[in-house]
């Protein structure tokens, strides 16, 4: 303890200079640390990048055969993925179809007639009119080839209102067989008559003949040679691959062929939508020169990231470049940073992104930067670390003396109290050793002396010795009842024991108390008699508790034998029995020899005997008033004790009730 206190002081000595001395080597720690934890978790990227990269390299080349496909798995932070080999784009194989990147509207615009008729075509009373006015002018012949077009689309739109499934499918196959047609409102009418076509199907419930139409307006798109409409094309496949997934009779051979497929080909599409719009980008990016030995090199536009991997990540003249996510990216890194900052949240620093937005720390009012350095993250991020605030080291270097002193104060406190413990350990540890060995000693004798008498008795008896009948009835009695001493000193030993295994060992019941206690009365009443006691009992009929009998009959057993093995004749024993209020109350009330208040305390505790000049005359285990507290405690009761030497003792138990 001395070296120790020596220590403590020495150190808070010195405290000021050993704050100093920690943030410094901390500082440098966590830059250290957050560094390698950014490294680790862009290697990590890029290694599940290039798994992902060679999955798609074996995936079939034919869209048609992606119901044998296995699910591909996404790498988060990274929003699409590029193959190329020897400078050609292998997936997605159908961005070879992209035109431009220009978006395409149509010029067309309605005639007053046409906006006329679109708007009647709301008025449902109006419907047979308008479909004999527009089947009238499709027969035109000068009829323009946009407004026959329009003229077919109103007819479809009040079939299909009217449920008149058959003939909006007719009309449907006459426009789809004139493809490139132009709408008011679409620049392609191609996508959606085929979306039209393919929910009037599912309509019909003709689920095998949307199957095919689905797989057959596919194959023409793959035979296409070039893409005009990505979303239009995403939304019609996504769609109808959904319908299809709905469909509660599609096998599950077919379910999974179409789940493939609709996962494969709409990645396609968003991949070659992203393609279409940064083909400049991904030009820059594929023919660059990389001066990284990795075979990393990214590259920035706008809010568009890129990075290209080359050799030696991947081998021969493959590349991959991927589009990243920079949101989950971005996320994804501060997860694992996150991790490592809260390990040294006594070090100020900040990090953030080229827009000198904060990502992770803080920003103090007016401390000095001592540090910073570029994390090697695309977008670049930067590592800003501070001095720390003289006020604060200070303020640090007090709470630690405080903290020192208090451990210094508290180890004494501890080990003094600790001694004092020890040592009341020690003493009662000697004193439970000693009623032990006189509870051995007491059940010994207690068991050694009933089996002597009975032994005798029986010998007596077998060899012949006793020939008068009024002396086998003499020493049969004897025998039984020196049989049931032994018979109830076994009982108590049992019952202790059980109530050493909790309340699991008991079979909880209703029952009337008064009976309980009546029973025990009736067994006990002839050795009370016998020496020379006079009893008065007060029991009242329907005392119901929530019990266990067997324990709640030892209670009652333990307390009315000690009132008669501690009361010497002529002695008077009361024994109540009765309700009061929510409470069922049972006292047992002696004029014996009564209980020193010093020793009131202990009476109930396991093996302990009052003194020995009663023990000497009085034998017994010392586990009948154990017995009872115990009782009492499991069944929530409460137990109180009167005595005074020479004056006799009142012990009342108090249950709750129960109606």
């Amino acid at each position: 303890m001395a070296i120790l206190s020596y220590l403590s002081f020495r150190n808070i000595q010195n405290e000021n200079y050993l704050i100093q001395k920690n943030f410094d080597e901390n500082r440098v720690s966590l830059q250290k640390d957050l560094e390698n934890a950014l490294e680790k978790e862009q290697s990590k990227i890029f290694q599940e990048t290039k798994a992902a990269s060679l999955f798609l390299y074996e995936l079939p080349k034919s869209l048609l055969e992606f119901g044998n496909a296995a699910s591909f798995k996404d790498v988060k932070g990274i929003e699409a993925i590029y193959l190329y080999n020897n400078g050609n784009l292998v997936y997605p194989d159908i961005s070879s179809k992209l035109l431009s990147h220009a978006d395409h509207f149509s010029d067309a615009k309605p005639t007053l007639a046409e906006s006329a008729l679109y708007q009647s075509e709301q008025d449902e009373s109006k419907w047979q009119e308008l479909e004999f006015s527009r089947e009238l002018l499709a027969r035109n012949p000068l009829l323009s080839t946009n407004d026959l077009v329009q003229n077919v689309l109103g007819l479809i739109r009040i079939a299909y209102k009217k449920k008149d499934y058959n003939e909006a499918l007719r009309l449907l196959k006459i426009l789809e067989s004139k493809p490139k047609l132009q709408g008011y409102l679409h620049a392609d009418l191609t996508r959606p008559i085929n979306l039209l076509h393919f929910d009037i199907l599912v309509k019909m419930k003709k689920h095998q003949e949307a199957e095919d139409y689905c797989l057959f307006v596919l194959n023409q798109f793959l035979q296409e040679k070039s893409i005009e409409d990505i979303p239009s094309t995403r939304f019609f496949f996504e769609t109808a691959f959904t319908q299809i997934l709905s469909f509660e009779n599609l096998k599950q051979e077919k379910r999974e062929a179409f789940w493939n497929l609709r996962g494969n080909f709409n990645r396609q599409l968003a991949y070659t939508e992203i393609l279409m719009k940064n083909q400049e980008l991904f030009q820059r990016t594929l023919y660059s020169e990389s001066q990284s030995k990795t075979g990393i090199l990214f590259k920035s536009e706008g809010d568009v990231t890129l990075f290209r991997m080359s050799y030696p990540m991947l081998p021969g003249n493959q590349v991959v470049i991927a589009k990243v996510d920079e949101s989950a990216y971005r996320d994804r890194i501060l997860d694992k940073l996150k991790n490592i900052a809260q390990r040294w949240n006594n070090v100020p620093f900040s990090i953030t992104d080229a827009k000198d937005s904060l990502l992770l720390g803080s920003v103090p009012d007016s401390a000095t930067i001592l540090n910073q350095t570029s994390l090697g993250v695309a977008p670049s991020w930067q590592l800003t670390l501070y001095e720390k605030d003289i006020g604060e080291i200070q303020k640090e270097s007090r709470h630690r003396m405080f903290l020192m002193y208090g451990l210094l104060f508290f180890s004494l406190i501890t080990v003094i109290f600790g001694s004092f413990f020890m040592l009341r350990f020690f003493i009662q540890e000697h004193k439970l050793l000693a009623m032990k060995a006189n509870f051995l000693s007491s059940v010994s004798h207690e068991l050694k002396t009933p089996l002597t008498s009975i032994k005798m008795f029986a010998e007596m008896m077998a060899r012949g010795r006793v020939m008068k009948v009024e002396k086998v009835q003499e020493y049969s009695g004897l025998i039984n009842k020196e049989a049931s001493r032994l018979e109830n000193l076994i009982g108590a030993i049992l019952n202790y024991t059980r109530m050493e295994h909790g309340t699991g060992a008991f079979k909880w019941e209703k029952l009337d108390f008064s009976i309980c206690v009546k029973k025990v009365f009736e067994a006990v009443e002839d050795i009370g008699v016998e020496k020379g006691l006079s009893f008065k009992t007060q029991i009242a009929p329907n005392v119901y508790v929530m019990g266990d009998y067997t324990a709640l009959y030892s209670l009652a057993q333990n307390l009315i034998e000690n009132a008669i093995k501690y009361t010497n004749a002529p002695g008077d024993i009361e024994i109540k029995v009765y309700n009061e209020d929510d409470r069922a109350v049972f006292s047992v009330i002696d004029t014996g020899v009564g209980i020193p208040s010093s020793e009131q305390k202990n009476i109930f505790n396991d093996f302990y005997r009052v003194g020995d000049e009663m023990t000497r005359s009085t034998k017994g285990s010392g586990l009948g008033l154990a017995i009872v507290k115990r009782v009492a405690e499991t069944h929530k009761a409460t137990i109180s004790l009167v005595s005074k030497p020479g004056k006799g003792s009142n012990f009342t138990v108090r249950f709750r009730k129960v109606d």
